[in-house]
């Protein structure tokens, strides 16, 4: 008996790590699937084209110039902000990995926490050092250096994966995928020589700040004309109501190259042209924006309202005490949409802006294409660091979109 006890455990316990095994290749499918783009991307970046395509096209960066520097090369301020960005890599991927909220600063500072995420940014700064000037040198040690630094990185993750349920398994799949990938990502947005010179010779500094400017100064005020309206159209009662509403949603029909001619032309007799107000109060209000907010409120139950009424709370109380909190998921998902609008924005920039100081990014990336087939690689590097603050938005406001998207999903 006890013999087919011990059995059934041992097939058990094989069929469970059969099962992670499974599911943890599932997950480098769907990853690879994801992320293989992007990572062909990457190489074309690195990749001279010339001597990409004879070689073949490989599925590995050729002739790559790498920067002849350490980590704590560069100057103080870029020291501290490449440290700080790491930094906040990793402390974002262990509060993934463990489980701990940011309300939750205990958790965030036991020691296997700590070495995750300061030994983790140490381990990386410290030992790659060593890789930048193996590759920039091509002295055949930069695949040692660079596994080393992966290991080490890696092994500073297990503590903080051994304080939870994992199995010895998952551990180190999870710490040895996730010290690699950031590892080599680190090497190669840090090591090589191409982001720079996309970021001088297109100079990606200054539009990039007009641009933030532009999307801050849009998300913000279509995020507010659109929760005002919505509140309007959702709780107060006035003449005409339905017949404005649906006026106001007719206008998603029209798009923006239908009313380009006479806005532009308005522009122009307000001398606006090269000013940011003439990109920013154009798109001060959404119509979307006030539909899908609009909805929101409506899945408030009346009850509420009514009890605040009781209590005397006005409209401007009710708005911001019960309403936005109510339906904060939803705002954030049309926060995250507003914003993605206004940064990718080309036609309109283009139609307003004469002179190329006033470029925003999207518009300044067309300066770099050049007609030398030779550097074209240096226009695919400069769209990638581009295309940066929005991976940053989506990554931050991930668990509010996924709450927005699925919001009334389930009762």
């Amino acid at each position: 008996m006890a013999t087919s006890d011990d059995s059934r455990r041992q097939s058990t316990n094989v069929g469970s790590r059969l099962g992670v095994v499974g599911q943890y290749a599932m997950l480098v499918v769907l990853a690879v699937v994801v992320l293989g783009p992007l990572l062909l991307t990457v190489i074309q970046a690195m990749s001279p084209p010339l001597l990409y395509v004879d070689a073949g096209k490989p599925f590995h960066p050729v002739h790559v110039d790498w920067k002849d520097r350490t980590w704590f090369t560069g100057g103080a301020l870029s020291v501290v902000l490449r440290t700080l960005v790491l930094l906040v890599v990793f402390t974002w991927i262990n509060r993934i990995m463990v489980g701990w909220e940011w309300a939750q600063p205990r958790l965030a500072t036991t020691w296997q926490n700590l070495l995750a995420t300061v030994g983790a940014t140490l381990a990386a700064a410290v030992l790659l050092g060593p890789a930048f000037g193996s590759f920039h040198a091509a002295d055949g040690k930069s695949q040692w250096w660079t596994l080393l630094a992966m290991a080490a990185v890696s092994a500073t993750l297990v503590p903080a994966l051994a304080a939870t349920d994992r199995s010895a398994l998952a551990i180190t799949l999870e710490s040895v995928a996730v010290g690699s990938l950031v590892t080599g990502a680190t090497l190669v947005f840090v090591g090589g020589a191409v982001w720079t010179q996309a970021w001088s010779s297109a100079s990606l500094g200054p539009a990039m700040v007009r641009s933030l400017l532009m999307t801050v100064l849009i998300t913000v005020a279509q995020v507010i004309t659109a929760i005002l309206a919505a509140y309007a159209f959702a709780f107060l009662r006035f003449p005409f109501k339905r017949a404005l509403f649906a006026m106001f949603m007719a206008t998603l029909l029209l798009p923006l190259e239908v009313t380009l001619i006479g806005n532009v032309a308005l522009i122009r007799q307000l001398e606006w042209i090269n000013t940011l107000q003439a990109l920013v109060l154009p798109f001060t209000a959404s119509a979307f924006g006030t539909f899908l907010i609009r909805q929101g409120f409506r899945g408030i139950p009346p009850e509420i309202n009514d009890a605040t009424r009781l209590d005397g709370y006005g409209h401007l109380a009710f708005l911001t005490r019960f309403a936005v909190p109510l339906t904060r998921p939803v705002i954030a998902s049309f926060t995250v949409i507003a914003a993605l609008g206004a940064w990718n924005q080309y036609l309109w920039p283009a139609s307003v802006v004469s002179n190329d100081r006033y470029n925003t990014l999207q518009f300044q990336l067309r300066t770099i294409v050049g007609n030398n087939v030779a550097d074209a690689n240096v226009s695919v590097a400069a769209a990638i660091v581009a295309a940066v603050p929005v991976l940053v938005l989506l990554i931050a406001f991930q668990r509010q979109i996924i709450r927005g998207l699925t919001a009334g999903a389930v009762k």
